[in-house]
């Protein structure tokens, strides 16, 4: 289970075949959020390819927005489950209000046991053009370092411990 930045909340849950948990920042609401965390289990779905969950949500940005951006997969090890590591931008919301909205995702996916875990870290932001979101450095750098350091572990266990 990641552990979450100091003043985040749970504002979501459907605890449905797939298992999806919205996080947000006190003082953001699911109707005008700037920041949120979205954690997806896929129960009973560890052997799908990390890649193609990567593609799917390429899909539904492509759909949703006009100037998609897609970062390139990144896979390896983490603490010993296939894992993965990739960016989506949308430099502008599909039918969003006034000037616009982007948005900036980075999610990591982890192959577990019995389950596939999908994290994302996601700002909205102004709609923007070539010069990228106007996001902060020190936002993206605890974004990743957040990611980063959220792991799938198996308590008592050598190949897989938690820590």
């Amino acid at each position: 289970m990641p552990l979450f930045p100091a003043g985040w909340n749970e504002v979501f849950r459907d605890n449905g075949a797939v298992e999806v948990v919205e996080y947000m920042p006190d003082g953001q609401s699911a109707g005008a959020w700037q920041d949120k965390i979205l954690l997806q289990v896929y129960n009973d779905l560890n052997d799908f390819p990390l890649d193609a969950i990567q593609r799917r949500m390429q899909g539904l940005n492509r759909n949703r927005c006009t100037g998609v951006i897609e970062g390139q997969l990144q896979s390896g090890l983490n603490n010993g489950y296939p894992s993965a590591f990739w960016t989506l931008g949308c430099r502008y919301l599909n039918n969003s209000p006034g000037e616009g909205i982007g948005e900036t995702q980075y999610t990591k996916a982890i192959q577990g046991e019995t389950s596939l875990y999908v994290l994302s870290r996601i700002w909205r932001t102004a709609a923007f053009g070539q010069d990228g979101p106007a996001l902060s450095a020190q936002s993206i750098n605890d974004g990743v370092a957040f990611l980063t350091t959220s792991t799938v572990c198996v308590p008592n266990s050598g190949d897989h411990p938690c820590q």
